[in-house]
């Protein structure tokens, strides 16, 4: 596996939310329920291009809109899946490294799917997964019916196979090759999924070894030794509660900001990122604080961008 310098960028945007999309908890309803949920209103990516923050690595960019195009009888989230892997797909086959801004967690099945159809299923691909929860919950186990707590549990093959075949995901990825930190709603059970997180093989950095940048960076090393190439997924909750008073679903506690910013810059600096995508940073409430997300979301993506020097040459 070769590195090469990190000459252009593609910028994904995802403007659609996903509250209450789901499987009933009560299972009374069939199936999974999504909706169109398109945010037009001023929020972070408008700052984001304001600040010129995609600029931060150095290179030329260019952005890509998702634009939600319904197919006959199919539920909006296996749809935008299928848009979402098609974007990173394309950009992956023009040799550009991917970075994902305004979505949500759920839209990982679909960055996954764009990856593995672009490199190869025969390719090692680690993901750094920056989260409070696990994602690893299932329709099965569920007591909240939160869709954008399962997509780790599609992308590993746990469950929801419908949804990883809208993605094009033919292999699920390894859990040997995932790290999951710092899961800190493993205290709540986390919608039942820390009974399959601790069957798996998964390596879960606890909040303590988060915060240990000796531990990190090289647990962080040692999977970049293993793996072609790295996806980097941070959702807005893994940050202490203070940085995201918006969040859908916030976690109490939680690292700093400056400690999230310095473990994102130890992945970067591995040179085997090819996909970063940051998630959460909007949400179309009621609840004050967007202005604390947002400026969050502009650090924690600049953080990122400023460090990425090098990506794998796989494509």
């Amino acid at each position: 596996m070769t590195t090469k310098k990190l000459n252009h960028l593609g910028v994904i945007e995802i403007p659609y939310g996903d509250l209450n999309w789901g499987p009933d908890p009560l299972h009374i309803r069939e199936g999974i329920y999504s909706d169109i949920q398109h945010w037009k209103k001023y929020r972070e990516l408008d700052d984001y291009k304001l600040c010129g923050i995609y600029g931060k690595a150095g290179v030329p960019y260019s952005v890509e809109e998702i634009v939600y195009d319904p197919e006959d009888d199919e539920e909006v989230y296996l749809t935008l899946t299928r848009q979402v892997s098609d974007s990173v797909f394309q950009h992956l086959s023009n040799k550009e490294a991917v970075l994902l801004t305004g979505g949500y967690c759920k839209d990982a099945v679909g960055v996954c799917g764009g990856i593995q159809r672009a490199i190869g299923a025969d390719k090692k691909v680690g993901i750094i997964y920056l989260d409070a929860h696990s994602d690893m919950s299932t329709p099965a186990v569920t007591h909240t019916g939160i869709l954008g707590g399962m997509d780790m549990a599609a992308i590993l093959g746990v469950d929801m196979e419908d949804w990883r075949a809208a993605a094009g995901l033919e292999i699920p990825y390894d859990d040997h090759l995932v790290i999951l930190s710092d899961f800190r709603e493993a205290e709540i059970d986390d919608d039942g999924a820390l009974e399959i997180v601790e069957g798996s093989h998964i390596n879960w950095i606890k909040s303590e070894g988060f915060e240990n940048e000796c531990l990190w960076k090289e647990s962080v090393n040692n999977l970049a030794q293993k793996v072609d190439a790295i996806y980097l997924h941070i959702d807005a909750d893994i940050l202490n509660n203070r940085h995201v008073p918006n969040a859908a679903c916030v976690a109490e506690g939680g690292p700093s900001i400056d400690t999230v910013m310095n473990n994102i810059r130890a992945v970067m600096q591995t040179g085997k990122v090819l996909v970063y995508g940051t998630y959460g940073f909007y949400f179309d409430t009621e609840v004050p604080g967007q202005d604390s997300l947002t400026l969050s979301g502009l650090r924690i993506v600049s953080s990122g961008l400023e460090d990425w020097r090098y990506f794998p040459e796989l494509v």
